[in-house]
């Protein structure tokens, strides 16, 4: 599991090109690697110019992420927000302690006007990253493996994720991939909710307003 760490506010600057526009509203994200899955999301909002999307790191475990986050939240410039969404490897947490995160962002959901969602993957992030390259559907590889398919070339350099990583192939990556549902965990076989997550995020694509 990734080391605890104070939040880090990873924000786009400007809203896009004019003549650009978003039509959908703000979405935060917190995530919990403080390289891997910060690089993924900083690359793909500059590629798809992705403005209204906030990226910051809290390393909580995820059964304390809503309660700990609510102060963080409040001061960001963007609030309120469309939706929220956690994105966490299953790691070491307990079956139990993802019952009590999926409940608290029930919770949090039924009291905001925003969307709470937790995006897992088992066992760690790098499923989505290695679907990008190879198909891993209805398999189950370890995360050590994983790490090492994905070293080199336009993949990882350790940790951090290459400037030439393909984040433009993400529908090749969801073809390639088991998924799972929002506020669900799959331990049987390497999965993730990254699709889903995705399908959100390209809607904050600008639109090229007609002439």
């Amino acid at each position: 599991m990734a080391k605890r760490s104070k939040g880090k506010n990873i924000k786009s600057h400007g809203r896009g090109r004019p003549g650009m526009r978003s039509t959908s509203k703000p979405i935060l994200l917190f995530v919990q690697g403080e390289c891997t899955e910060k690089d993924y999301f900083k690359l793909l909002r500059s590629r798809l110019r992705l403005h209204s999307l906030t990226i910051i790191t809290e390393s909580q475990s995820p059964e304390n992420l809503i309660e700990q986050t609510k102060t963080t939240i409040s001061r960001e410039d963007d609030a309120p927000f469309s939706a929220i969404y956690y994105v966490v490897d299953v790691d070491e947490t307990s079956d139990k302690q993802f019952r009590q995160a999926f409940k608290a962002a029930k919770k949090a959901t039924d009291r905001n006007k925003t969307e709470y969602h937790f995006v897992v993957s088992h066992e760690s992030f790098e499923a989505w990253l290695l679907a990008h390259f190879e198909d891993i559907r209805n398999k189950n590889i370890p995360r050590k493996t994983m790490g090492e398919k994905l070293q080199g070339g336009e993949r990882l350099n350790g940790k951090r994720v290459s400037d030439n990583f393909p984040v433009e192939d993400y529908e090749q990556a969801v073809k390639q991939v088991t998924h799972c549902a929002f506020d669900e965990v799959n331990r049987e076989t390497t999965s993730t909710a990254m699709p889903h997550l995705i399908t959100e995020l390209i809607k904050l694509k600008p639109k090229t307003q007609p002439k």
